[in-house]
C-alpha cells in the first residue's frame, strides 16, 4: 500500500478506499472536485494499483493503513468509504475500536463469509482478461467501456496492465470473503450501503443484510451494474455522500 494524502491536516478525515482497476490517486481526482467543503483526504495505492507493491491479502492492505494512520495520530475519522475491493478494508477499520468513524460508505460490495463461486469465476474473468489485454494492448477495454463509458474504461485498463495475475487471485479472494457479525444499531446508523441493480454482488448482500445490518440505510441505483452510478453521477454521488456525512 502506498498512502495518498491530500489536504490540511487540521481539516476533517476522508478515508477513500478504491475498487479494483483504480488507483487511490484516482478516486481522489475523480471525487474530490465535488465535495463542497474541506477535507483532509487519505487516498491509498492498494496493493496492485498505483505506487503500490502486490496486493497480498485484505489484512495486509489494513494493517499497513492502520500503522500509517496510528503514527500519524490520527483517529478520528469523519467517512470510511470503500467502493468494490476498497471496501475489504474500509470494513475493517469501520469495526476497528481503536478508531472513532462517524460515517461509512460501502459500494459494490458481496457481504458473504465465502462466496466461493463468485470467487471462482471473478479469478477465471479476470485472468482471461488479463491474457487478452496483454495481446491486443487496447487504449479502453470495450466491455469496460460499455459498463462506466470511455474515460473511466481507459483509466481502468490502464490499472490492469499493472495488476498480476496474482495479484487478481489474492483480490478476488479478499473480495468474496467477509468476517461478519451482526452490527450494533449505533454502528449501522453510521452505515450507508450503494448498490448498481444489475450488480452480481447485490444477490450475496441482499443475504446477508436482513441478518447482520438490517438497519444499515442502503440505496440500489435503478439500471446501474457494480459501482456504475459513481462512475456516471459522480457529482450527484458525492452530494450524496456529503449529505450522509454531515446528516
Amino acid at each position: 500500500m502506498y498512502i495518498n494524502e491530500y489536504g490540511n491536516k487540521e481539516y476533517p478525515v476522508v478515508i477513500l478506499l478504491a475498487p479494483m482497476m483504480v488507483s487511490g490517486s484516482d478516486l481522489y481526482e475523480l471525487l474530490s472536485p465535488y465535495f463542497t467543503k474541506a477535507y483532509h483526504i487519505i487516498a491509498p495505492d492498494q496493493g496492485g494499483h498505483g505506487k503500490s507493491g502486490a496486493y497480498v491479502s485484505a489484512d495486509e492492505e489494513y494493517d499497513c493503513l492502520k500503522k500509517y494512520l496510528m503514527e500519524k495520530g490520527i483517529r478520528d475519522i469523519k467517512l470510511a468509504y470503500g467502493a468494490s475491493l476498497g471496501v475489504a478494508v474500509a470494513y475493517r477499520l469501520f469495526l476497528d475500536s481503536d478508531f472513532k468513524v462517524e460515517r461509512a460508505w460501502f459500494d459494490g460490495v458481496a457481504l458473504a463469509e465465502n462466496a466461493g463461486f463468485a470467487e471462482w469465476f471473478m479469478k477465471k474473468l479476470f485472468r482471461n482478461r488479463k491474457k487478452k489485454l496483454e495481446k491486443t494492448h487496447v487504449e479502453a477495454s470495450e466491455s469496460l467501456v460499455k459498463m462506466y463509458g470511455y474515460d473511466f474504461a481507459k483509466m481502468m485498463t490502464r490499472n490492469f496492465e499493472r495488476i498480476t495475475p496474482e495479484d487478481i487471485d489474492a483480490i478476488c479472494h479478499a473480495c468474496c470473503h467477509y468476517n461478519l457479525r451482526k452490527l450494533t444499531d449505533a454502528e449501522q446508523k453510521k452505515l450507508h450501503l450503494d448498490f448498481g441493480e444489475k450488480d452480481f454482488d447485490l444477490k450475496y448482500s441482499k443475504k446477508s443484510i436482513p441478518v447482520y445490518m438490517p438497519k444499515a440505510d442502503m440505496k440500489i441505483r435503478k439500471g446501474y451494474a457494480h459501482c456504475g452510478y459513481m462512475a456516471d453521477k459522480t457529482e450527484e454521488y458525492v452530494k450524496e455522500i456529503e449529505r450522509f456525512m454531515e446528516a
